[in-house]
């Protein structure tokens, strides 16, 4: 299912391909058809209506997350560049004066949660690291 689901298809005499009827689908192809009916189905009913026009008109579960994917996340270039925005904004980030410990970590793990959502895990050591570094004199 990594490539996603195709209709099953045939040739014809002449070598072109042509849909097989659903009456002639073996088991596999079945299995197969049912398994993307269900993703497909877990995908347009998680979805808002703005959200469901986007993948309304897919075949494939795989089609339709890749459009919502693009559409969420953005391109590669963009995840690129929304990683080099968390990155900057965690070396940059340091408690506030009148923050507390609570509020800085919030932070901290808002951060964190981005950056997993781009694929782009911190590591705890990392992360550690960081509120150590971070933390005024008067928590030291």
């Amino acid at each position: 299912m990594l490539q996603g689901w195709n209709p099953p298809r045939r040739t014809d005499g002449e070598g072109y391909f042509l849909l097989k009827p659903e009456t002639d689908w073996n088991a596999d192809e079945k299995a197969a058809s049912n398994m993307n009916n269900k993703a497909l189905n877990a995908i347009f009913t998680s979805f808002d209506s703005n959200m469901f026009s986007l993948v309304t008109n897919c075949v494939c579960a795989k089609q339709a997350w890749k459009k919502l994917q693009m559409h969420c996340e953005g391109s590669e270039s963009v995840r690129r560049t929304k990683r080099r925005i968390l990155t900057t904004q965690f070396e940059n980030l340091r408690t506030e004066k009148s923050e507390t410990i609570d509020d800085y970590e919030h932070r901290l793990r808002k951060i964190e949660n981005e950056a997993i959502d781009l694929g782009d895990a911190i590591s705890n050591e990392r992360l550690v690291s960081k509120v150590l570094r971070s933390l005024p004199k008067r928590f030291k």
